[in-house]
């Protein structure tokens, strides 16, 4: 297992995250880029990284500077600068269906080859492939792509090969190969967007704020731009000092729901940058500063970044690398 840790972990915090990973027995971490690689290497001087996007020209250099790290070839070019670089390891990527990264077959092997055949041969350390509608309900391609891989897997020197993703892992484990590029499910969310409960997982993020205030409106009263929310009889409105600027999308406004004190409480007004009001049920007691969950358990009530990612039309991986946590109005919390 090769937890993917870019983006900051999806904003989880990549040490953090990859160290969680690597004492449950994870053997290898992913990065997107090797700033990236150089920023966990910092604190995690043992581990050993792969870097999953191409290098940029020059980057090169600085690759054995990091140490125990491998770099993925998915170009030409790439290949080019780093064929005479016997120092550094390398995946060799083949595009089976993508259409993004990745060699064509015939390239990808001959590549392999080479490597295989160089002074170190050790340093083809890997073939690998990316899978594009594993979380969707196209089995049909990931199939597709699967056959492509095993056919270039089964001519292809030595190494481990992997394909699998967070959604390939928990829905196609025979597509398991000699490793697995694990994400989202990592962190306990569901790739498919309707819940990592389903699966077994726990989400880890919990991301809180705090009640600013709490006033009541009378009937004709409102709160927010554009009047969205008009009360029709006495109600009480907590402010949250949390918004759009913080990663909370403007979309959940009328939608969205928060945890205060384990109760739902619709965000029904329109959500600001930097605030936005929630309406409180009539029994429940709310004061200023009572902790406010946007994202995340608070006793046995969820608010998951699968819902959130449904209410907004977006997937859960937007929700999660949005989140932009400050100490004066809020707090993101990684537990597990």
């Amino acid at each position: 297992m090769w937890p993917v840790i870019k983006a900051n972990a999806y904003s989880h915090g990549a040490v953090d995250a990859g160290l969680a990973a690597i004492e449950a027995g994870a053997t290898r971490l992913c990065t997107a880029t090797l700033d990236e690689a150089r920023a966990v290497r910092l604190e995690l001087p043992d581990v050993p990284l792969l870097v999953l996007s191409p290098l940029s020209a020059g980057e090169e250099e600085g690759v054995a500077a990091v140490g125990r790290i491998a770099v993925t070839v998915s170009t030409p070019e790439a290949w080019t600068r780093l064929r005479d670089r016997h120092d550094i390891d390398v995946h060799v990527k083949v595009d089976t269906g993508m259409g993004r990264w990745g060699l064509d077959a015939e390239t990808a092997l001959r590549i392999g080859e080479e490597l295989a055949a160089g002074p170190r041969p050790e340093r083809l350390a890997g073939l690998m492939s990316h899978l594009a509608t594993a979380d969707e309900s196209d089995r049909a391609f990931v199939d597709l792509q699967a056959d492509r891989f095993r056919a270039i897997a089964e001519v292809f020197p030595p190494c481990a090969r992997h394909l699998a993703n967070s959604a390939a892992a928990l829905r196609y484990p025979e597509l398991a190969f000699d490793a697995i590029r694990p994400g989202l499910a990592v962190y306990g969310i569901d790739p498919m967007g309707i819940s990592g409960l389903d699966h077994g997982l726990q989400p880890v993020m919990r991301w809180t704020s705090t009640v600013r205030s709490v006033r009541t409106l009378e009937p004709g009263d409102s709160t927010g731009y554009g009047r969205r929310f008009i009360a029709d009889r006495p109600v009480r409105v907590a402010l949250i000092p949390i918004g759009y600027a913080d990663g909370y999308p403007r979309r959940l406004s009328g939608i969205g729901e928060v945890l205060i004190k384990g109760r739902r409480c619709p965000a029904s007004a329109t959500v600001s940058m930097d605030q936005f009001g929630v309406m409180l049920p009539d029994d429940l007691d709310v004061v200023e500063g009572d902790e406010v969950v946007l994202l995340g358990k608070d006793g046995a009530s969820l608010v998951s970044a699968e819902e959130i990612a449904r209410h907004v039309g977006t997937v859960p991986y937007e929700i999660i690398c949005g989140v932009r946590a400050t100490v004066e109005r809020g707090d993101r919390e990684v537990v597990g």
